[in-house]
């Protein structure tokens, strides 16, 4: 794949992964202040669906880095802090969001969507903020590029 339809690719995700988030916070806003349904409840899909876009977005971005890095010893070089920086909010993110999935079953959602908001919504805002980083920030100045919009 080349580096157009990589970028492409990742513009996509970050739309796919902006707009998962966003409909697991109206959703469970919508039960918080009693206006959303639980019976027929999307939240299960929703949550999986974030799993995995989540999971193949991080994948195929480090997978890129790391032969760009390869091909291109010195931004290694002269980026290492960023390049370090986006490893370790990355892990720190994904482990939070682990975290929740684990403590917060559908059940318990349903119970106290309120309670899930305060814990999810700061990750759902991390992610925007991050997604806007990494376009107007990593892949400029690491990656030699922004993405091609989708």
């Amino acid at each position: 794949m080349g580096a157009t339809m990589k970028f492409r690719m990742f513009s996509a995700q970050h739309i796919e992964l902006a707009d998962i988030a966003r409909d697991i916070v109206a959703h469970v806003s919508a039960l918080a202040n009693g206006t959303g349904a639980a019976t027929r409840d999307p939240l299960p899909a929703l949550r999986l669906a974030f799993s995995r876009a989540v999971g193949a977005h991080c994948s195929a971005e480090i997978d890129c880095l790391r032969a760009h890095l390869e091909s291109h010893p010195d931004v290694a070089a002269e980026r290492a802090d960023m390049i370090r920086r986006f490893h370790d909010e990355l892990l720190a993110w994904r482990g939070s969001l682990m975290d929740c999935n684990a403590h917060w079953p559908a059940k318990r959602v349903v119970e106290s969507p309120a309670a899930f908001l305060d814990v999810f919504t700061p990750l759902a805002d991390a992610l925007y903020a991050r997604l806007r980083w990494e376009e107007q920030e990593f892949y400029p100045k690491v990656l030699g590029r922004k993405p091609v919009s989708a």
